[in-house]
């Protein structure tokens, strides 16, 4: 596959986000460092399998990058337009042909030869290609200078859809005035072929496989002043490739295109990725809760944390260590602090909240009614009577006008149709809410005859479970004892028993409010009773 083949089956992604030194804006990084740093030595080796003296080249590269991790990177190139990089007859093929115009003259100097490296692609006495005998001396004056940017890198891969994802990060930490672009390549070790001055069965290392990048890279079109962050996110298939990913690994570097060299760069093995010194920050859905309820945590570090340590005061569970943990119950009231330690390779940060959570009784909604058996038109008061202390209210009167009220205490509903209707409370405070539903808890009735008050009668009791007894002030004063639903239609009639006490049973009646209708001599007596 060439660079051409390569750039069209990317998909790539640049995003620009920028930092205002001084400002309130907050820098979105999670790979890359904010504070200067040096320059990291990017070392382009040129090797090839029939030249006798590369495996002395390769030893030198292999103690440069022992005695540097983390700050000096390497691809081995294998130009196709060398004598050297051809392979034994049935031994794998390492060229390429990306390579080439790199390891051309006049581009690497006035001649070329193998083994030899680009140290940062820095010319030195005119020449960009170096012997390995000033390969080290080269690379540690390169790494003592200051650089006006940073690079990070995080990738992942895929293996059930083959997909790599790359995420460099460029951070200026000083203005670059200079035109600059971007290089992303992809190497992988652990290759086994015969290698002239070293026998059969040779591992190479960091062989160049690909370039994500155009052949003298990207340009980075965005702006490079101070504080700012460029993002390029990269998506490749391997599909095909033959390449064991788990060997590979990617190299990205900045180029001045004013002078042709390598400003800094950064690598890391596929399914890796650089690390800064992470924050910790963290969020709570509500950090007012009830007692017994439950707090949702939400880790917001930045930095890339590989472990969290939580501690949640007054808490259950008291602790956790994973990056968002499960809900935590308090079960007293209080005020109680949150920490969250986090870390990975490049240190820990821990951020303690002090009296984050707090914690209270919910309401326990509660209340009565001024009158639960009305005549229609008549009107209710209702009382509030729920406890821990609610700061807010809202009633559904069913039935009743109006129909919702959000005072503490609503009077003066009226009821204009018969029925059996609910009231429901929802008692708020900051710690929670608490419903209430009394079902059927208001009986309206009209039966179409005038109750009249009489100390004559008594009926109890009531509410009863059925069995109703009726006292008389007089031994014959009963003529007619009728039984009424609350749309006052006729549902059951007793026979009076002379005596001042009669007993009659309706429990065969459904529970609800029901009216007595008395009769004696010529008179109407009504009496409410409610079975239940």
């Amino acid at each position: 596959m060439n660079i051409f083949q390569i750039i069209k089956s990317m998909k790539l992604k640049i995003t620009l986000i920028m930092l205002l030194i001084g400002s309130s804006a907050l820098v979105a990084q999670n790979y890359v460092s904010t504070e200067p740093q040096n320059k990291n030595a990017i070392l382009e080796e040129f090797t090839g399998v029939s030249c006798p003296n590369c495996p002395a080249g390769h030893a030198v590269m292999a103690g440069i990058l022992s005695n540097n991790p983390g700050r000096a990177f390497c691809v081995a190139y294998h130009p196709s337009n060398s004598s050297y990089t051809s392979p034994y007859p049935g031994e794998p093929d390492f060229r390429r042909t990306y390579p080439n115009a790199f390891y051309s003259t006049p581009y690497c100097g006035s001649s070329r030869f193998m083994p030899s490296s680009f140290i940062n692609r820095r010319e030195y006495g005119g020449e960009r290609l170096q012997s390995r005998t000033v390969w080290e001396n080269y690379a540690n004056g390169i790494m003592a200078e200051a650089s006006p940017a940073n690079m990070g890198m995080a990738t992942s891969y895929d293996m059930i859809n083959q997909m790599l994802s790359i995420t460099v990060e460029i951070y200026c930490t000083d203005d670059i005035t200079d035109n600059i672009s971007i290089y992303v390549l992809l190497s992988e070790n652990n290759l086994t072929s015969t290698q002239s001055g070293a026998g059969s069965n040779y591992t190479h290392k960091h062989t160049f496989r690909e370039a994500f990048a155009g052949q003298w890279g990207d340009p980075v079109g965005e702006l490079t002043t101070q504080g700012s962050l460029i993002t390029y996110e990269y998506e490749w298939s391997a599909a095909g490739s033959g390449y064991l990913m788990s060997n590979c690994e990617v190299l990205a570097f900045i180029e001045n295109q004013a002078t042709g060299e390598v400003i800094t760069g950064v690598g890391v093995h596929v399914g890796e990725q650089t690390y800064i010194e992470p924050t910790a920050g963290f969020s709570v859905e509500d950090n007012t809760v009830g007692v017994g309820t439950q707090a949702i945590f939400t880790d917001e570090s930045t930095g890339g944390p590989t472990e969290w340590l939580w501690t949640f005061e007054g808490g259950d569970p008291a602790t956790s260590t994973w990056p968002n943990p499960g809900p935590v119950t308090y079960a007293t009231p209080g005020e109680y602090d949150v920490t969250l330690e986090v870390t990975n390779p490049a240190g820990t940060n821990t951020m303690t909240i002090t009296n984050f959570i707090d914690v209270g009784y919910m309401p326990e909604a509660e209340f009565t009614a001024s009158l639960e058996h009305i005549m229609v038109g008549e009107t209710i008061d209702f009382t509030d009577n729920s406890t821990n202390d609610p700061t807010s209210w809202y009633w559904e009167l069913y039935g009743g006008s109006p129909f919702t009220s959000t005072e503490q205490n609503p009077s003066g509903i009226s009821y204009d149709k018969l029925g059996d209707y609910d009231v429901v409370l929802i008692a708020t405070n900051d710690y929670g809410s608490d419903t209430l539903v009394k079902e059927d808890y208001i009986h309206v009735g009209d039966v179409g005859i005038d109750e009249v008050t009489t100390d004559e009668f008594s009926v109890y009791p009531n509410p009863s479970s059925g069995m109703i007894h009726i006292r008389s002030a007089y031994e014959t004063g009963v003529n007619e004892i009728l039984i009424r639903n609350i749309q006052g239609q006729h549902v059951a009639s007793f026979a009076p028993v002379n005596g001042l006490l009669q007993s009659i049973d309706l429990s065969n009646l459904d529970k609800g409010l029901y009216f007595i209708e008395l009769k004696s001599e010529g008179k109407s007596f009504l009496e409410k009773v409610v079975l239940k």
